[in-house]
């Protein structure tokens, strides 16, 4: 059995429960394959990602396997912060990251322009939206509107693309992974140049950042500790398909 969101956002939760903690949320036009349905909730593994989690029964439409196949080949991707489809009645104010059928247009706008239009919104955990985001969800959706499709967490981001050795040889919109005191990582952002980083932390925020670290000015100190830089290449599919994401207790 198949499915996708066809609500603006659907909770994944990491167990079928409205109690149960938020580990993701699917967006308009995402599909999953439904891997048990019990009689309220869904254990779903989302497709591009191959995210698991609990979903509630309401909040998706059912698909054929021709459904599915047919939604697979939607090329648009919302690139404003909230976007309203269909008619002014029956429409849905959609977030940025969202599949639409066809494409808006033959530009795609970068993950740093992208980025910079979610500034201030909130830090979420699980969350993938301007009404809620965390730092590896930032970063997923903004890469995925400039057209490169990456895993849920960051640890599972810290694996693609090229690795960078400082951030004197990084470029704006590299990827700058941070880690715990136990060495794994658990925080993503995006570098901007000039030595700022945009990044999900209580915000959406820009700061500074160098070989060390983010500094935070706000709070007159550091506030996580680099650990590796990555570059992406536009058109780079690093999805997670076969791993059963779940959250990881990052950001």
């Amino acid at each position: 059995m198949y499915g996708f969101c066809s609500l603006p956002l659907c909770p994944m939760r990491a167990e079928g429960s409205d109690r149960s903690e938020q580990v993701n949320q699917l967006l308009f036009g995402e599909r999953f394959e439904v891997l048990e349905r019990g009689e309220k909730w869904s254990r779903v593994k989302t497709t591009e990602e191959g995210y698991e989690g609990w979903i509630d029964n309401k909040q998706y439409t059912v698909l054929t396997s021709e459904e599915y196949e047919d939604l697979g080949r939607w090329e648009g991707v919302v690139e404003d912060p909230l976007m309203r489809i269909g008619d002014e009645t029956g429409g849905l104010l959609v977030p940025m990251g969202s599949r639409l059928p066809e494409r808006l247009g033959e530009h795609r706008a970068g993950a740093a322009e992208s980025a910079l239009k979610l500034l201030h919104a909130p830090y979420l955990w699980g969350g993938k939206s301007l009404m809620g985001i965390d730092c590896s969800g930032l970063v997923q959706v903004v890469y995925r509107v400039a057209g490169v499709n990456l895993p849920r967490d960051a640890s599972q981001q810290a694996e693609c693309g090229e690795k960078i050795e400082s951030i004197g040889e990084a470029k704006a919109e590299d990827l700058c992974f941070f880690e715990n005191a136990e060495g794994r990582v658990v925080h993503v952002g995006i570098y901007l140049g000039d030595n700022r980083i945009v990044h999900a932390s209580g915000e959406v925020r820009i700061d500074r950042i160098d070989d060390r670290g983010i500094f935070n000015a706000d709070r007159g100190e550091y506030s996580h500790k680099l650990c590796g830089i990555r570059r992406l290449e536009h058109g780079e599919d690093c999805s997670c398909e076969d791993c059963g994401c779940h959250h990881h207790g990052e950001c």
